[in-house]
């Protein structure tokens, strides 16, 4: 899958996400309307019966009190208008319609929005709340008054009932969300593992390919030659088989141990082992046999306890690693500097050199398998990419860590942490 592919899954999944994100939350917004509006209906309802029965009683009142129908007494619609009656009338339809109990209800008059009765001192301003208004015309001609209610929890009320549609919607956008940033993050790692997979390819193809050009040459001078060869060239040419021998079964080698580690077979055999002593062994063999340039090592072995539990052909293998990226990320002549010291119960030793250093944004991936470090011009750099990867394997299987400081063009320092118990 080429990259401009990738880009156009991302695209049109991301467009259709988003799409279905705005759709959603339009439905939704709509159907909370609609249920406002279904509130607003029922409450208009209540208000019909409420003035129904007020009417019915108002009239009552006026048979009975003949001084109601004068229009020289000062009268005022309390006159006809009992407010325990209101209160009583208004929290029977407010029940029987379902709405909430818990409201506040006033008279207000119209002209100037003069509260002339209301049924809580904590009323809140009216000019600032939802309020649902009911005109009072039909009960009292004399002046333009309404009544009106305030449910203080109507929005609440209306989300509580929508809850469990709410609730399972917005699960579903969260769900469809993760799936889709971890769709898009598969692809793009699948992307990345299938181009290192290539490049892993091609570079361990590279590595085969040489020596084995090398062994056919040599090979086939020996076998093609005409008349008795001197023992210097026969020894000379044996050599060179030998060694490019010896370099694909390195190969072959770390191939393998790449497998046993994905499997999780790592082996550890643990045994004392002076790490002092396996370090410089191990250093001495690598730079007399293998080093094409001259490498000057420095010791500051300073730990006092060096004899500690592991596993010495995975520890060796662990400095070699580790001393072979010194010598390789180096312009010029490699000085390495190999120290050790106790800290918090573990045996710690260091490799520090004067490479070409890891950039900041390199760094953090430098343990990942695979991974190889851009190295600029420095194009004689070899190698598959799993060496600092095994170094972490290991050491974390002997229950340990690595830590690792660099500056570009100033040279990398690994530090390695083994549990001395």
């Amino acid at each position: 899958m080429t990259r401009k592919s990738i880009r156009l899954i991302i695209l049109f999944s991301a467009f259709s996400l988003i799409g279905l994100i705005v759709t959603q939350t339009f439905w939704v917004t709509r159907a909370i309307n609609l249920t406002e509006k279904h509130h607003t209906h029922r409450v208009d309802l209540a208000f019909e019966e409420i003035r129904s029965e007020l009417k019915t009683y108002r009239d009552n009142i006026e048979k009975s009190r003949s001084s109601v129908n004068s229009e020289n007494e000062k009268v005022t619609i309390f006159d006809v208008l009992d407010t325990v009656f209101l209160r009583q009338t208004i929290q029977k339809y407010v029940e029987y319609h379902n709405l909430h109990d818990n409201y506040f209800f006033a008279i207000v008059k119209s002209s100037n929005d003069s509260i002339l009765y209301s049924s809580d001192k904590k009323l809140p301003d009216l000019k600032k709340v939802k309020i649902h208004k009911a005109c009072l015309r039909p009960l009292w001609k004399r002046e333009y008054l309404y009544l009106a209610v305030y449910f203080p929890f109507e929005r609440s009320k209306i989300l509580l009932e929508m809850s469990a549609w709410l609730i399972s919607s917005a699960i579903f956008l969260l769900l469809m969300t993760l799936t889709f940033y971890f769709t898009i993050v598969s692809i793009i790692r699948q992307k990345k593992i299938s181009e290192i997979r290539d490049d892993f390819i091609n570079n361990i193809t590279h590595e085969f390919k040489t020596p084995i050009s090398t062994i056919s040459l040599a090979s086939e001078v020996l076998m093609n030659a005409k008349q008795e060869i001197a023992e210097d060239r026969i020894k000379k040419y044996a050599g060179i088989i030998y060694e490019e021998n010896r370099r694909m079964r390195s190969q072959v080698d770390r191939v393998l141990q790449l497998a046993l580690m994905d499997n999780g077979k790592h082996d550890i055999e643990r045994r004392p082992v002076n790490m002092h002593d396996l370090i410089k062994s191990n250093v001495d063999n690598l730079c007399l046999e293998h080093c094409e340039r001259q490498v000057k090592i420095i010791y500051e072995l300073n730990a006092e306890i060096s004899n500690i539990y592991v596993d010495p052909i995975h520890i060796s293998n662990v400095v070699i690693n580790l001393i072979n990226n010194a010598i390789k990320y180096t312009h010029g002549e490699p000085h390495i500097k190999i120290s050790s010291k106790n800290e918090n119960n573990f045996f710690t030793f260091s490799v520090e050199d004067n490479g070409i250093g890891i950039h900041k944004e390199n760094l953090k991936h430098i343990f990942e398998k695979f991974y190889r470090v851009p190295t600029g011009n420095v194009h004689n750099v070899k190698g598959f990419g799993i060496g600092l990867y095994y170094v972490k394997t290991m050491v974390e299987a002997h229950k340990g860590y690595v830590k690792v400081e660099s500056e570009p063009e100033k040279g990398t320092r690994f530090d390695v942490y083994l549990p001395v118990s």
